[in-house]
């Protein structure tokens, strides 16, 4: 099809020549529009799943208490969080831990050692149960001093739907990209159309149909969108690779180990696919309509 002859001399239009960069740079967006789209949906899946099923307990340090008796504390917590049904396996955190996880935040010279860092209880709640949270968080308050509990689904809830309304304005602006490319491709069609309608009243003369006249343009079209998209997709992707190896170097812990997914290339490699078929078919549909109103 991209290759068969054509009676319309259509890469000659100054119109025409335009739209493989146009294409092109609307694929690009596209690119790079999905990718966050995709992304956001890893980090959604991460962060959810990370807090689903967990609380923290919390306890604060008291002055001039010693190490025994932040223990005892920290014991005193694990066994109200225990004894309360629906609660699957609570244990503290080493205070190591928590200053190695705060040393990123605070840098590497700050004493974080130092400071008078809180004790941190990790509790897994038992899957599908519904323990009483705040009545858990009352014995807490009540019985130790110091003490508090933080439930992340309030939380969890509110970073999710961020994330959504994030990939429901990437999805608004592929269709805006999209929208773009079919305005284009409009344009671009009915130019040709004008500069080549006496050629196209010459092929009706000797009995060519308007589906073949269709033809002609939509194998144009398809062929400058494939160029066109391709290389948006390539430079696309470069620019994906390239973000990826600097966010790699960057030691946070935020985000996860893999960012993108295997399955998410071949998804963003066939943009250009979808990009050159939006482009046929809009300048087929833009030729039948506007040969249809010729005497």
């Amino acid at each position: 099809m991209l290759l068969q002859r054509s009676d319309l001399p259509l890469s000659n239009d100054p119109a025409v020549r335009i739209l493989p960069w146009v294409v092109g740079l609307m694929v690009y967006l596209a690119t790079l529009t999905l990718a966050v789209a995709l992304l956001v949906s890893t980090l959604a899946t991460e962060w959810s799943a990370g807090l689903t099923g967990t609380i923290t307990i919390h306890i604060a340090v008291i002055n001039d208490e010693s190490d025994s008796e932040m223990d005892r504390r920290v014991e005193e917590a694990i066994g109200l969080a225990l004894k309360t049904p629906g609660i699957q396996e609570a244990k503290a955190i080493r205070p190591d831990k928590v200053a190695a996880l705060l040393a990123p935040w605070l840098g590497d010279e700050a004493p974080v050692s130092d400071l008078p860092l809180p004790r941190i209880i990790d509790v897994t709640l038992t899957p599908d149960a519904t323990p009483d949270i705040p009545g858990l968080q009352s014995r807490l308050q009540a019985a130790i001093p110091g003490a508090g509990l933080d439930d992340h689904q309030l939380w969890r809830d509110k970073l999710v739907d961020f994330l959504l309304a994030i990939q429901i304005v990437a999805g608004v602006m592929v269709a805006l990209i999209g929208a773009t490319t079919v305005s284009v491709v409009v344009f671009a069609t009915r130019s040709g159309l004008a500069v080549h309608n006496e050629v196209i009243e010459v092929l009706h003369l000797i009995g060519a149909r308007d589906e073949y006249v269709a033809q002609q343009f939509q194998s144009n079209a398809l062929k400058l969108g494939l160029i066109g998209g391709i290389a948006g997709s390539v430079a696309g992707i470069l620019t994906l690779v390239a973000i990826l190896y600097t966010a790699s170097q960057l030691d946070i812990e935020l985000f996860p180990n893999h960012l993108f997914q295997l399955w998410h290339w071949p998804v963003l490699a066939t943009v250009p696919a979808f990009a050159a078929l939006i482009v046929r078919f809009s300048a087929r549909r833009t030729v039948i309509q506007a040969l249809r109103r010729m005497p």
